[in-house]
């Protein structure tokens, strides 16, 4: 098996034959002339690991686009690496099939039946089932992770006393909020 595989490597050698998948070296210039590209540090926001990553974009004449997301090798939590949940982000970004707009249920459950609506709309309908529904405040549940915790901090803390939700669910959401 081994001479076999090193007579075929000279035979594709000899005839200039390329028989193994291999992907030469890319100029980024011979893809989009005039583009620039370059590596963005981000965090995935996917689950509460919040992976630190690098996202390569190209930009031109004040658009810029995301091309492909990967570990940041300089990160100590993930290493470099991502899931493939996490490089999959681009396809929640550019996705064509993605929601874009609030939609309300016009059938029975399962059915799988919407309508459109405005985010006015949508936020009045929830606010509505909730006053029929008449719930109390210790049966709401906050749930957040690592970014929406980082980010909105000051307002969790507020938001919980007022309403009097006493339920918060979320890693590393008890840490962040109570450390102060």
């Amino acid at each position: 098996a081994a001479g076999l595989v090193m007579g075929l490597g000279y035979f594709a050698s000899k005839y200039n034959f390329n028989i193994f998948v291999t992907r030469d070296a890319v100029n980024d210039e011979e893809l989009q002339p005039g583009w620039q590209y370059s590596y963005v540090p981000s965090i995935c926001a996917f689950c509460s690991s919040t992976c630190d990553t690098l996202v390569e974009t190209e930009y031109k004449n004040g658009y810029m686009r995301a091309l492909e997301i990967d570990g940041n090798p300089l990160s100590p939590l993930n290493e470099g690496k991502v899931c493939p949940r996490g490089r999959a982000g681009i396809f929640r970004t550019y996705n064509v099939d993605r929601l874009k707009t609030p939609l309300i249920r016009t059938g029975p459950k399962g059915t799988w039946s919407f309508r459109e609506a405005t985010w006015e709309e949508a936020i009045n309908y929830i606010m509505q089932n909730i006053k029929q529904l008449n719930p109390q405040p210790y049966e709401f549940l906050l749930i957040g992770g690592g970014i929406p915790c980082a980010n909105y901090k000051p307002y969790f803390i507020p938001f919980t006393l007022g309403t009097q939700i006493p339920n918060i669910n979320g890693t590393p959401m008890q840490t962040c909020l109570f450390s102060d």
